[in-house]
């Protein structure tokens, strides 16, 4: 069991943790495994930020107590913590905990290439973010194997070594930028099919009524561009189809288990002109309510 984290001490600022910031070195990276800084402070990292630096911390394996800006985890690896220049952040490691903490200049991260390789860059140089690896085997087998030759070429003096460092780099973070697309992508369907759920609960509710769209944008707090953005991607239509969808449906099944009129369902379906009411009905369903209802009587 981890101690409780106290950020009480405030929050200073380092190039490494603990040591004092250095700006004379605009293309600086530096790697060391979780153990050889964490365990000279009892495991324990107090809040700090790094003005001009940015860190990726990866927990291989061992439980990890973190605090990040606001947000507090509490987790275990496989898990990779990204921490861009300022953002305060602190670890209560347990003991032993294996990983990895790289540094980087973020003059360093300012490469186009990088940006024109991640659509997702943005996200990841400039909001810290907060990604578990444990049922990924595969993206965890490729982060061990570039960190290794990361580490590897780091410690060396081989011809082309920064070179050869930023193309594993690049790499490690382009895998990163897909984890969060990919996050996104679920984030954004989980919302929109909870959005579509509310505009059909309201659609029941209100559809005789003929409300426009922008009613039922207001009832949900959304725009109509964000409603029909919701329902596109669930339906594949807008708003406005499943609302004259519904009134469709609801006259057809009028049609065939009632007797009444058409001119009584038009108005029982909130239509204030029967003749109206059938020529929606035709567009939508492709005949008139007369010619309808005798195909059905006669099938």
């Amino acid at each position: 069991m981890l101690p409780a984290m106290d950020v009480r001490a405030g929050i200073s600022t380092y190039a490494l943790y603990k040591e004092e910031p250095s700006f004379s070195d605009p293309e600086f990276f530096h790697i060391e495994d979780i153990k050889s800084r964490a365990r000279l402070f009892n495991w324990s990292i107090s809040v700090h930020s790094h003005p001009r630096m940015y860190q990726l911390i990866y927990v291989a394996s061992g439980q990890v107590r973190a605090r990040i800006d606001d947000r507090e985890y509490d987790t275990e690896g496989p898990f990779i913590f990204t921490i861009p220049p300022s953002v305060v952040h602190g670890f209560e490691f347990e003991r032993d905990t294996l990983g990895y903490v790289i540094t980087l200049s973020r003059v360093l991260l300012a490469d186009e290439q990088l940006s024109r390789c991640s659509s997702s860059h943005e996200e990841l140089m400039y909001s810290a973010q907060a990604i578990d690896l444990c049922e990924r085997e595969d993206d965890q087998r490729f982060l061990d194997q570039t960190l290794n030759q990361l580490v590897n070429e780091y410690r060396s003096n081989a011809p082309g070594k920064q070179q050869l460092f930023e193309y594993l780099l690049f790499s490690l973070l382009i895998k990163l930028g897909r984890h969060l697309q990919n996050d996104q992508g679920q984030r954004s369907h989980d919302h929109y099919a909870k959005r579509y759920q509310q505009l059909c609960d309201l659609i029941e509710k209100y559809y005789r009524q003929h409300k426009p769209c922008q009613f039922y944008a207001d009832e949900l707090c959304t725009t109509t561009i964000g409603l029909n953005r919701a329902c596109k991607a669930v339906s594949g239509k807008s708003a406005g189809d499943l609302i004259q969808d519904r009134l469709a449906l609801e006259a057809q099944r009028m049609l065939i288990y009632s007797s009444a009129p058409i001119s009584l369902i038009a108005y029982e379906l909130g239509f204030a002109d029967p003749a109206y009411f059938s020529r929606f009905f035709k567009r939508r369903v492709g005949s008139a309510p007369s010619a309808f209802r005798d195909h059905r009587e006669r099938g």
